[in-house]
């Protein structure tokens, strides 16, 4: 037994017994949350590549996951805990907000991680420059992509704003001047993320604060492709600290219906209504792995993950192993394994029909004839891959049951649907299911699959066990429901004039092992949203699509469905087709894109191209391959509609929300929305705080409830495309009027009046005949019964149809012919709002949007072992997720130009800032080198490969 060790801990020292206190292979950062109760630092890939669980000891910045305890004997360790909240780099993390940069945190959870290392490296140097900072930091990833935001705060906190590498930028001016919106403030939750108050599902759920809470694991299958014939828990279930384990075979599993991952969608849906009827392709612990990392067959619930880990390794499986396809040509041939028999027994191509429509989902005019009377034709074709969310926050829950009643925590963002979910499942009435949702970390459409079975199978049991279970990914676990890898061949026709008379599309796409929402990106978003809002003015249109089951990791949403992989295709050929036409690819956009309910030149579309080419030097733009040297520069740009405009958003049904004036004129706002980082819940707040001007309301009076808990009774609204910045805001009008008419008929009570000779100005009650005859709202409701007003509102969104507006990116590149290597020197970010709701956090999803974008054109990408079917890369080291080292320089702009229905008439940015920059990027590669690069990512040794064959 090694002897007690004594670490001071933010000041203070503290004794810890070996074997007692932590396990010898136990981490600091163990120590720190579990025994300390410090839940600052967060353990996200427990690899030491984030820099999530940052810590300094002895002046130091360290990982705290790759530390162990028993090294921390004599150290002195600082957590965020540690900090006051007046810190210079917590107070400059929180105020971030200058124009042109986003704010310092999004999601929240690597904040304290970038706090820690910025704090030890101003100790260290007062005066970094930015080349300094973005070396010292270039450790912690932040996949909201809020580096530039970070370096900012940390040159604020050295009282360095004029330090080298500080770019000034423009400030967005609204069309329409506010108190509140669209204007630049700090984020409400700023403090409470950047000091490490806000709490995430980790932190919540700690065994020292839930002693008898167990810890659940799910067997994976080892292989692509494979069958459990028998398996035996005999040897598992002796081990001390196995309290259950689950089967295929036990009766309550056998009990749940089959299901799939996206049948709730946006809005709330029943079982017997979800959106994909025809893909029922799970069934709960199935007997059958179709990916390696499958979730089948047997779930083991113990005192620790590592006793559970070691409980699924006793286990005795005998396998029946499958042959496998992971290339969807190749799984659509005749000879190839059926990996859904259930689904379609002749084959692994999804079946048309019902909501996803036919395999020919779009045949508008006459295509073939269109073409022969072109005067050019192009063809062309992109291949998309099935880039990974890389949420920091990996996914889990944490269930107990009282009773009869099923109590789920969650990192997922869908409350109500997750609620619906777990009901139907269990066949129990809704108000036996409390869904509670705290701040997540990140989310990117992850959350859009949240109908998981983990879920279901962590409440069995729960229910089983009688004790609280927890389940949580591991960082390699959490590589599931990827984007969609697609493919997609464009036929474009014009005339000679630019007129695009005729365009067909083939898409073949790589569902993986589960259909999820896979014909949402094949068939819903390009032919029900793309026909109609960019392509609408095209006379002759063909859309064609195959959706493949295969055994790899299943495709999903991912900031966005189908937008990028489509746009990679449609930007290449409309590049193309300008270059036939010897026309300027600008102005063969504007002249033949745009929505139906508007003629062309679209307006929005038009503003955003003009802008993006201004700031980008578009006039100085050579031919392709036309510069010297080996090192070629290059520009290149695409453009996309936006959507999750409000008419779009009648389909999530009722918006809710809750505003509660307490006597001291304090709020309580009750907008349901889990917190991902795209900053609605300062939206919800900011715009409580303009509709209730007439009361003279500031943000800091306005409580946001900031955990989704179904019991309150209102409904959530799911996080997609950072729409939710608006659908509250749109319903605080009419609580306003309401909550007004309440108060004036409780003054007029009290004023022995009646309401119509009253009104209310700066938070006061004058006569209409006597304005200088006031009266404090503040006192009127001290004077009564001190009850709360409370208004409720429950309101769809305006139904008329507005169109949409655009956005576009422009990318500026650099090309090292002799490496390889691309490098990015500017991208600018053109996004048409609508209404800007939050500038801050509209230009830090512009920004933070190419973490991903940048990404996944660039260097992420997951390797599979064709021979075996195994995936390579499931972890940080070798996914390669760009950290600030890597980032570019971003220009984000916003504009005003279109605007939708209801009050301020805004649209979705945050899955629309990604779309565009693999295509940007691509065509400024092909005018910087002359070669024509398209299949994503980039990486040196594809354009070297490329580049090899153009000199042959």
């Amino acid at each position: 037994m090694l002897e007690s060790i004594r670490i001071r801990i933010n000041g203070d020292w503290h004794d810890f017994t070996p074997g007692v206190d932590f396990k010898a292979s136990d981490s600091l950062a163990y120590l720190l949350k579990e025994k300390m109760g410090l839940t600052g630092l967060k353990v996200s890939c427990d690899e030491g590549a984030c820099g999530a669980c940052t810590v300094i000891k002895d002046g130091h910045a360290v990982l705290s996951c790759m530390t162990l305890a028993c090294e921390a004997g004599g150290s002195d360790v600082l957590t965020i805990e540690g900090l006051d909240d007046n810190d210079p780099v917590i107070k400059a993390f929180a105020e971030q907000c200058e124009p042109g940069y986003g704010t310092a945190m999004q999601c929240g959870y690597c904040t304290p991680g970038f706090v820690m290392a910025s704090k030890a490296l101003l100790d260290e140097n007062p005066s970094p420059s930015m080349k300094q900072i973005k070396d010292k930091l270039s450790g912690n990833i932040c996949r909201c992509g809020t580096y530039p935001a970070v370096a900012k705060a940390v040159l604020s906190a050295a009282e360095l704003r004029k330090n080298d590498g500080v770019i000034i930028k423009e400030e967005f001016k609204p069309k329409i001047s506010r108190n509140y919106i669209g204007t630049y403030r700090p984020k409400d939750d700023g403090l409470e993320k950047a000091s490490g108050q806000a709490h995430y599902l980790d932190d919540l759920f700690l065994k020292r604060n839930f002693p008898d809470m167990l810890f659940a694991k799910l067997l994976r299958c080892p292989y692509p492709h494979a069958r459990i014939k028998q398996i035996d828990t005999t040897e598992a279930e002796k081990l001390p600290g196995v309290k259950t384990i689950l089967t295929y075979k036990d009766p309550d599993v056998l009990a749940f219906k089959p299901t799939n991952a996206s049948w709730t969608g946006l809005d709330t849906r029943h079982y017997e209504r979800m959106d994909w009827p025809n893909y029922q392709d799970r069934q709960v612990l199935s007997d059958t792995g179709r990916w390696v990392g499958d979730e089948i067959g047997a779930i083991v619930a113990a005192e620790s993950y590592d006793i559970a880990d070691e409980a699924l390794k006793l286990l005795k499986i005998e396998w029946e192993v499958l042959p496998f396809a992971l290339d969807p040509e190749k799984a659509m041939q005749p000879e190839a394994p059926i990996i859904h028999p259930n689904i379609n027994p002749e084959g692994n191509i999804l079946p048309g029909g019902g909501f996803c429509g036919p395999d020919v989902f779009v045949d508008r005019g006459d295509v073939a004839t269109a073409f022969a009377e072109a005067d050019e034709v192009a063809e062309v074709t992109s291949k998309h891959h099935n880039a990974e969310h890389g949420v920091l926050d990996t996914r889990g829950c944490c269930v107990l049951w009282e009773g009869d009643r099923l109590i789920c925590w969650t990192n997922y963002y869908q409350g109500d649907q997750t609620r619906m979910h777990l009901a139907n499942m269990f066949n129990i009435p809704l108000n036996k299911v409390r869904i509670c949702i705290p701040y997540i970390g990140g989310s990117f459409g992850r959350g859009n699959t949240g109908d998981q079975p983990f879920l279901l199978i962590t409440a069995l049991l729960s229910k089983r066990v009688g004790c609280p279970v927890k389940f949580k990914h591991t960082r390699r676990e959490d590589f599931h429901d990827t984007r969609n890898a697609l493919t997609w061949t464009i036929k474009m026709g014009a005339k000679k004039d630019g007129t695009i008379n005729s365009m067909s599309f083939y898409g073949i796409i790589n569902s993986g092992a589960y259909a999820d929402s896979t014909m949402a990106a094949l068939k819903h978003i390009p032919g029900i949203e793309m026909s109609e809002c960019q392509l609408a003015h095209i006379p002759n249109l063909r859309m064609e699509g195959y959706a493949v089951y295969t055994n790899i990791i299943p495709g999903s949403c991912m900031r966005g469905i189908g937008n990028n992989q489509i746009n990679l295709a449609i930007g290449l050929a409309v590049d193309v087709m300008a270059e036939k036409l010897k026309i300027d690819p600008i102005e063969l956009t504007i002249k033949n894109f745009g929505h139906e309910w508007e003629t062309l030149p679209d307006k929005s579309l038009e503003a955003c191209l003009r802008t993006g080419a201004q700031k980008i030097g578009w006039e100085d733009r050579h031919g392709p391959g036309e510069t010297k040297g080996s090192k070629k520069r290059g520009i290149g740009f695409s453009f996309n509609m936006g959507w999750h405009t409000g008419w779009q958003e009648v389909a999530r049904g009722h918006v809710q929300l809750g505003v509660k004036l307490n006597p001291d004129m304090s709020v309580i706002l009750e907008a349901p929305m889990a917190e991902t980082g795209v900053g609605s819940n300062s939206c919800a707040v900011f715009a409580c705080a303009e509709a209730l001007d007439f009361l003279n309301i500031k943000p800091k009076d306005i409580h946001w409830v900031s955990i989704v808990d179904t019991d309150t009774g209102y409904k959530d609204m799911v996080q997609t495309d950072s729409a939710v910045s608006y659908l509250h805001a749109e319903l605080m009008p009419k609580a306003a009027a309401r909550l007004k008419k309440k108060l004036l008929e409780l003054s007029a009570k009290h004023l022995d009046t009646s309401a119509d000779k009253i009104d209310i100005r700066d938070a006061c009650v004058y006569f209409k005949n006597d304005p200088e005859k006031k009266h404090r709202i503040k006192d009127i409701l001290w004077d009564g019964d001190l009850v709360p007003v409370l208004i409720t509102v429950s309101e769809l969104m305006p139904g008329e149809m507005t169109g949409v507006p655009f956005g576009a990116t422009f990318a500026d590149v650099e090309v090292d012919t002799e490496t390889g290597k691309v490098e990015i020197v500017k991208l600018v970010v053109v996004s048409d709002c609508g209404t800007v709701m939050y500038a801050p956090g509209a230009e830090g999803q512009q920004i933070g949007g190419q973490c991903m974008g940048v990404g996944e054109t660039l260097t992420e990408e997951i390797i599979y072992d064709d021979a075996t079917g195994i995936p390579l890369n499931f972890n940080w080291i070798d996914y390669k997720i760009p950290t600030m080292a890597d980032f570019p320089e971003v220009e984000p702009i916003l504009l005003e130009v279109w605007k939708g229905a209801g009050e301020y008439g805004a649209c979705g940015i945050g899955e629309g800032v990604t779309t565009c920059t693999a295509r940007s990027i691509a065509n400024a590669i092909y005018n910087a080198t002359g070669v024509r690069m398209d299949e994503i990512p980039f990486k040196p040794e594809r354009v070297l490969s490329a580049l090899s064959v153009v000199v042959q």
